[in-house]
This record gives C-alpha cells, structure tokens and sequence, in this order.
C-alpha cells in the first residue's frame, strides 16, 4: 500500500485530498504544519508527499527544501498543492527539483496525472509524456 503525507492548512481542502487519496487505496496520514510534519517524515517515510505552499511558520517550498537537504528524505518526492499564481512558484519549485504541482481547485484526473508522475522511479522518469 501506497503512504501518503497530506501536509495542508486548510481543513476543508486537507480533508479532501485525504479521501480522494484513501478511494485509491492510499494509506494516508495528515497534519496542518509542516514543522511537525518534518519529523513525522523521518519517523514514518511515507511515499510521496502533498503540501500546500502557504503554510504558516514554514511554507509549502521551505518544507520541501528541508526535505532536499537531508539524506533520509531527500528522494521523498513531494506534490505542491496551490491556489496561488504559478509564475513566482516555478522557478522556485525547478530549483528544488519539484516537478509535480497540483493547482486548486484541482479535477480528479489532474489528481490521478500527479499522482502517476509523483511514483514513477526515478530512473524511469524520462518515460512520462508530456501532456
């Protein structure tokens, strides 16, 4: 079974990702900081990871470079979750090595398409179209 990480401030959007995740049989955790979702990484190593980039105390982009810079959870690949004008988050997203950013409000097969990117190995990326 497939570990989730949902790491979303927002109650409503955090319980909604969470479901959809579990009806394709996901094993999902969830939280609403990204501090505390820091050492849940570590202890738990989930499979991929979804977390919005407004996030108080430390955003969505500053969580995933934490991630970079450790050795136990570097390859973890997360999903950026946005409601928030890509231009500025891009850039920012290829420097960390992001590719997957899911934009809210999001339809289920944008869901399904970062989902299959996000759990492609790594050595097998190079084999995703481009759509």
């Amino acid at each position: 079974m497939v570990k989730a990480l949902v790491v979303e401030g927002e109650a409503d959007i955090r319980h909604l990702l969470v479901d959809q995740l579990k009806d394709k049989g996901f094993q999902v955790r969830k939280g609403d900081s990204t501090v505390v979702a820091l050492q849940r990484v570590k202890e738990e190593r989930p499979d991929v990871i979804f977390v919005d980039i407004v996030m108080p105390v430390m955003n969505g982009l500053l969580f995933v470079s934490e991630l970079k810079e450790d050795a136990e959870t570097f390859d973890i690949p997360a999903v950026l979750v946005t409601a928030i004008g890509l231009s500025g988050v891009i850039p920012k997203a290829r420097e960390l090595g992001i590719k997957h950013i899911l934009t809210k409000p999001w339809e289920m097969e944008s869901l399904d398409l970062m989902i299959d990117r996000a759990l492609v190995p790594r050595d097998r990326q190079w084999d995703i179209p481009v759509v």
